[in-house]
């Protein structure tokens, strides 16, 4: 039989490996923008890691680089911000600069 201690590694290997298991579908993802700004993000999906680096970019796409489930290794560009809400700050400052744009190009013209 097994003392207390090597009954108690076992378990503790067994947690060990299921939790190696469970980290595997854990992929790392990299982010870049035009101006040459790089990020690495470690997640489960491609929109979970789009969602948390995306407020770091101003830029409206980003570049992205992983490697798939099957192997493949995946160079894509992604368009943000990305999820169910879209600040609306950002919209509002969209509108801004528009009409800052337009009232300049009045003022030239």
């Amino acid at each position: 039989m097994f003392s207390f201690c090597s009954l108690k590694t076992l378990i503790n290997s067994r947690k060990n490996a299921k939790y190696e298991e469970i980290m595997k579908k854990m992929r790392i993802f990299k982010f870049w923008n035009e101006s040459g700004d790089e990020k690495e993000k470690e997640a489960m999906s491609l929109k979970k890691a789009t969602m948390s680096v995306q407020g770091d970019f101003k830029d409206k796409v980003i570049g992205v680089e992983y490697i798939s489930k099957k192997g493949k290794k995946i160079v894509d560009s992604v368009k943000i911000p990305v999820g169910r809400k879209i600040r609306q700050s950002i919209i509002i400052e969209q509108k801004r600069l528009a009409r800052k744009a337009a009232l300049e190009a009045r003022q030239r013209g």
